[in-house]
Formats: structure tokens, sequence, C-alpha cells
């Protein structure tokens, strides 16, 4: 009575082995499962970007050339920075990055990759092109966005999926321009005019419009120890330098203003010059003042 159950079974699964599985048509896949590009921007400007390359590879397994779509998106946990959005490009076309996972397609999302040829053991290369302004109003740092890129067909269905991670690289970087004054960026000139030994002489208003992705600081070092002196002679006179209101140290040694991350407009800090009644000779004095702002 057993044998008939023992033939029934092996025959069964003679049955089942005979089957054989249809010939996938299309199945184009990522060669890796992850990759990471990283942009550093080591120069910031009001009109500057940084831009990187990277090559996403494909092969096709199934039994016939086919094509496919490259589908980009954010996942739905991502917090992106405004002031680092970066974007996208490929073959001229602007990719379109989806706010998450499961948003819907828009005219632009999709990128079209023809012709992945069968066999699975040539690979096709996606070249992709990303570009973030590093403009005035960055700040300094490193950010970490990670994003979702699929295959898939005419239809949406997904043939594969690969996780792309994109790091965003500013360095502390500061810039330093002379306002109200006569001359160039590098060097400017402060007229005093006419001093009066017996008054109070204030210079006009002029300032310092520091633009930085951290916080600075700005030194300011006298060649004279704060003081106009005689071109001919050996007369000094006197003076203070004040930023904001407040007098500042002229021995360079400590800084005379503070800032942190300015705006793409930047941070003017207000100078006057001051110089109290003196006693002196007549005749033409002078003094240089290096101004230094250094990013931190």
């Amino acid at each position: 009575m057993a044998m008939p159950r023992i033939l029934a079974l092996s025959l069964s699964a003679l049955a089942l082995g005979a089957v054989s599985s249809p010939a996938v048509a299309c199945a184009p896949e990522f060669l890796r499962a992850a990759q990471t590009i990283s942009l550093t921007a080591t120069e910031v400007g009001d009109s500057a970007r940084v831009e990187a390359s990277e090559q996403l590879l494909i092969r096709n397994s199934g039994e016939g050339e086919c094509n496919a779509f490259l589908r980009i998106a954010r996942f739905s946990t991502s917090d992106p920075d405004p002031a680092r959005n970066f974007s996208i490009t490929s073959g001229g076309q602007v990719i379109d990055i989806l706010p998450s996972e499961v948003s819907a397609a828009s005219s632009a999302s999709d990128l079209f990759v023809p012709a992945i040829a069968s066999g699975g053991g040539d690979s096709r290369s996606v070249p992709l092109r990303f570009s973030f302004p590093a403009t005035w109003g960055v700040a300094s740092g490193t950010s970490t966005e990670t994003l979702l890129v699929q295959l898939i067909d005419e239809t949406g269905q997904v043939f594969d999926d690969l996780i792309l991670t994109v790091n965003l690289n500013v360095l502390p970087s500061v810039e330093l321009r002379i306002v109200g004054a006569t001359g160039t960026n590098r060097i400017a000139r402060i007229d005093l005019g006419a001093l009066n030994p017996r008054a109070i002489t204030r210079s006009d208003p002029f300032g310092v419009l520091v633009k930085s992705t951290s916080p600075y600081t700005v030194t300011f070092a006298s060649s004279n120890g704060g003081a106009l002196v005689h071109d001919v002679a050996s007369d000094r006179i006197e003076y203070d330098l004040r930023a904001g209101g407040r007098e500042v140290d002229l021995s360079g040694a400590n800084p005379g203003a503070f800032g942190r991350l300015t705006t793409g407009l930047g941070e003017l800090h207000a100078l006057e010059i001051t110089v109290p009644p003196f006693v002196a000779q007549a005749g033409e004095y002078t003094d240089r003042v290096v101004i230094t702002v250094s990013a931190g």
C-alpha cells in the first residue's frame, strides 16, 4: 500500500522539475547598491558655484535590449538646507528631485535611459552633474543628504534602486571691503582735513563691510601705535578709532569687532576717527592702519 504513494511523489517532483522559467526581456539594474559624491566650496562669492560629476553604472541582465527611466527623490524624513539647494543635470536635462520617495512624478523628474544592451556583461554609464551655489549667506560646515535613485519602466514599475549620499562642504571664508573712503578695496584713504588743535576733530562716517560664512573677528593694527606722525619731524598727534561707538585696540593684538554668519548683503561695522585737542607743529601727519578680518 505504501509503494503507490512513493511513486506518486516521485512523479510529481519530476513534473515540477520539467517546468522552465520564462525569459525576462528587460531587467536593468545598478551595479552598485550605494554611491557617495562630495562637493567642497573652497571659495565663496556673490556668484560662485561648486560643481562635481558622478557616474551611475547600469546593466541589463534580461534577454533583450530595453529602455528605462531614472528617477531621484528625497526621503520623507530629510530636512534639506534651503541655502544649499543643489541641482542635478544629465545630458542638458535638469532633473527634478522629488520631495519624497512616494511623490508622484513631475514633468522633469524622469530621465530617459534608452537602449540598454542585454546580457548583463556590459554596463551603461549615466552621467550626473551636481551643482550648488557657494554664495554669501551659506554657513560653513558639512551637510549630508541621502537620495533614493530608482530605475523604473514607463508605467512606474521599479526595476532597481540605489542610495546616493550627497556631501556638501563649505570652508570658512570671509571678505572685507572698506566703504565711505577713497581708494581701492585693498588701500583706502581717510582725509581728516585741517586739524584744529583746540577742538575735537571727527572723520566723516566710514566703515568696513564684512561677508562671512562663519563667526569672525576684525583687528586693527596702527603703524604708529594710534598716532598721526609728522612726515618730517618727530611730532605725534594721538587719535582714537571707534567701531560701533566703542574704542578699539590699535595694536592689532585684540579684536576690535566681532560678527557671525552674515547674509548675502554682509554686515557693516561703522567706524569713526576722533582727534582730541593737541599741541604739535604744523605739517602733514599720517598713519597706516592694517585691518584684518579672520573667519573662525
